[in-house]
């Protein structure tokens, strides 16, 4: 419930507004944020992740596990047939590799090109399995 200050659509031509009236980037990222919301899974949209000494990583989606008590991301990676795009993409994965983030454990990531879109039957698996909603 900590405010924050995220990445801004403001000044964007195109940016989709959520179910919960946010501005996002993406049609996926509007997807994903509408799905979280109907299922009642809180959610931070680009909530800024900072480590010291480290360039500040802004995840698509963060949610916090009570269980755990710790931090999960997830980030959406939309057009990775654009070769400058999947390069990019790579080198954020690394960056959370090295903060000790890891896909799989408190990483969650999809992936699209524009010819596989979104899987929403592969987004409910992941969402089922990592908050069984």
């Amino acid at each position: 419930e900590a405010p924050y200050e995220g990445l801004t659509t403001l000044g964007q031509e195109i940016y989709f507004e959520t179910n919960k009236g946010e501005q996002v980037r993406s049609k996926s990222e509007k997807i994903l944020a509408d799905r979280f919301f109907s299922l009642g899974i809180p959610y931070k949209y680009e909530c800024p992740l900072a480590t010291r000494g480290r360039t500040t990583l802004y995840p698509d989606f963060t949610f916090f596990d009570p269980v755990n008590n710790r931090e999960l991301y997830w980030e959406h990676f939309g057009m990775m047939d654009d070769p400058v795009y999947a390069r990019k993409t790579f080198v954020k994965l690394e960056e959370y590799g090295r903060r000790g983030i890891l896909p799989g454990d408190r990483l969650i990531i999809t992936f699209e090109t524009a010819d596989k879109p979104l899987n929403i039957k592969s987004v409910n698996r992941l969402i089922e399995h990592t908050f069984g909603s």
